[in-house]
């Protein structure tokens, strides 16, 4: 099966040094609003076409690198479906009857090694970047999500905007408490 994801030309080098730390700060600001469940705030940080996938990871005897079944996915989300689907089920209006978020999961995501290259067209970048969710339900360490994120952004006035976000996990199989969780 064909990848519905593959990674944009490159111009074969890093990204301007100012664009590389503007990304690392806007980085720690999505993370904040993500750590805090401010996910309406979160989306006016990705675009109107926004794409989010997470591939199941291959897990293989033969090499160590992270690779993906391009035909299994955990998420395929847009913008739209998270708005509707999983913004809306932590309104005031819902929280009650949303079961799996009660109690909440709290998170932390931690950000390591950024990289940033430019790409084809002008003010759109790649980052990749390794991410680690952990997740703490009941008072105690519940699991994790981490991997490697790669993230399409383009220049938005002062900001960034996502405009597609791929995601391969370390582990085939998800320790969570939610796998419905923006790594």
């Amino acid at each position: 099966m064909k990848a519905r994801w593959v990674h944009p030309t490159t111009t074969g080098g890093p990204a301007p040094l100012p664009v590389h730390q503007e990304l690392g700060l806007f980085y720690a600001y999505e993370a904040e609003l993500l750590d805090e469940w401010r996910l309406k705030e979160w989306l006016d940080l990705v675009d109107e076409d926004f794409t989010y996938l997470v591939p199941v990871p291959l897990v293989t005897d033969q090499h160590p690198q992270l690779g993906y079944d391009p035909g299994a996915l955990f998420m395929d989300e847009t913008r739209e479906s998270i708005d509707e689907n999983w913004v809306a089920r932590l309104t005031d209006d819902n929280i009650a009857v949303s079961w799996a978020d009660r109690p909440p999961v709290r998170t932390r995501r931690f950000l390591s090694a950024l990289r940033v290259r430019s790409t084809d067209r002008s003010d759109t970048y790649l980052a990749r970047l390794n991410v680690r969710v952990a997740m703490v339900r009941h008072g105690t360490q519940s699991g994790d999500m981490t991997g490697e994120r790669f993230d399409i952004v383009r220049r938005a006035g002062d900001s960034f905007s996502i405009m597609s976000r791929f995601v391969v996990l370390l582990d085939a199989v998800v320790d969570a408490p939610r796998i419905r969780t923006i790594v």
